[in-house]
């Protein structure tokens, strides 16, 4: 009986170590805010975007993507402004629409990794609108 107790205290002790070490060794870089913001509603065309982590990313082993349907946005020069984030340059016309905005980084000087997508909108402005109905 004793024995079968220290058994199951033994499994329990190495299937414990077992939960923090892959905690700690697959554990992703979190995502804490973007530009633009999950869900967002813009009246604007977006030139740029940024992503704030709960650690340094690494530019080098990063990509951000922009979509507009199936069509891709370039997105380039992605860096960092030295805050825990990634920041790339649009080079393309995003005219209003549904966007998705993918991302994937390491942490620098680690083995973390991490993806994610950020919807959001980019909705006609009243400029626009009362350009077009001059026209």
């Amino acid at each position: 009986m004793e024995k079968s107790r220290t058994m199951k205290f033994v499994r329990s002790v190495c299937a414990l170590f077992l939960l923090v070490a892959a905690g700690t060794t697959h554990g992703g870089v979190k995502l804490l805010d973007s530009f633009p913001k999950s869900g967002a509603e813009l009246g604007e065309t977006v030139t740029d975007v940024r992503l704030w982590f709960d650690e340094e990313a690494d530019p080098a082993h990063s990509t951000i993507q922009l979509m507009n349907g199936d069509a891709r946005i370039p997105v380039v020069a992605v860096h960092t402004m030295g805050e825990n984030d990634l920041m790339g340059m649009v080079r393309g016309s995003t005219p209003p629409g549904s966007y998705r905005l993918l991302w994937h980084t390491t942490a620098l000087n680690s083995e973390k990794i991490s993806s994610g997508e950020i919807y959001f909108t980019i909705v006609e402005s009243e400029s626009e609108s009362e350009s077009e109905s001059e026209r």
